[in-house]
């Protein structure tokens, strides 16, 4: 019986830098594209926006950043027309400044 310490003898020959490329590579293929949204989701978007803003209830945003979709859950605090973008307080008192372009969907919470 051959006594081999299998795969134990060849981590010593990855370095680091090895190592962190490959995790590089499997993040990078994890990443997608930005859904492309059309009128009537935006219209959709809206209106849950405006409707949570005047009953002050939390709502749900879906954001693509990056290659990767983050939700967060709170309460949108301000519309800034001029920079594009809302402003979101989460549930943790945090505000977050997001991008229009970024959002990808809006619930109620």
């Amino acid at each position: 019986m051959i006594r081999d310490r299998g795969t134990i003898k060849w981590t010593a020959m990855m370095l680091p830098e090895h190592v962190q490329s490959l995790k590089d590579v499997l993040v990078d293929e994890q990443r997608i594209k930005q859904p492309i949204l059309d009128e009537q989701e935006i219209e959709e978007i809206e209106i849950i926006i405006c409707e949570a803003m005047e009953y002050n209830t939390p709502v749900t945003f879906k954001v693509f950043n990056n290659g990767f979709v983050e939700s967060t859950t709170g309460t949108t605090h301000y519309i800034n027309q001029l920079k594009s973008q809302i402003i979101f307080q989460d549930l943790d008192g945090y505000f977050h400044h997001i991008p229009f372009k970024n959002i990808i969907s809006v619930q109620e919470a």
